[in-house]
């Protein structure tokens, strides 16, 4: 496994969360909340919690909080420009999926940073492909679902007639 191997292209993050129904983020937010406890030394291991507090509400403005300090704590002492960690949360909470694609560049940054520029593209492993392929089978419940209803319409339709 290639250490250096950690980055996700904006392209792949939208393409997998609509593939996945939207779970794809959740394992992108556990993936790298991991790395980035790895990377700040304080000998965390609270990912899951992390990654399932996302969906409770006002407890996910939180976990927003002390991903986006991380992340400006460890830009900064790689160098770069910090975060304002307080609009990301904002942002995070109003505008998820544009403060997402903000915050996934800014993540990507880092490792560019920390690696030296060797950073690459993180492998499509077997666990996002499970979680792609469980969203792409709630994508065709949805389908045959609606498809079941308008089949009923017509038919309710015709016999009411």
């Amino acid at each position: 496994m290639n250490p250096y191997a950690v980055k996700y292209g904006l392209g792949r993050a939208w393409g997998y969360a609509v593939l996945s129904f939207g779970a794809w983020p959740f394992y992108w937010f556990y993936g790298n909340r991991r790395l980035l406890d790895g990377e700040t030394g304080r000998g965390r291991d609270d990912a899951l919690l992390h990654t399932l507090g996302l969906c409770v509400p006002v407890l996910n403005a939180f976990i927003l909080y002390w991903l986006y300090r991380d992340l400006d704590e460890l830009r900064r002492g790689a160098g770069l420009a910090g975060l304002p960690v307080g609009w990301y949360v904002v942002g995070g909470v109003f505008a998820a999926p544009i403060l997402y694609s903000i915050a996934l560049g800014r993540v990507n940054e880092f490792w560019d940073a920390r690696t030296q520029g060797f950073a690459t593209e993180a492998p499509t492993t077997s666990a996002e492909k499970a979680v792609i392929a469980v969203g792409a089978s709630m994508w065709l419940l949805l389908a045959l679902s609606v498809a079941l209803f308008v089949v009923l319409l017509v038919v309710w339709g015709a016999s009411s007639s």
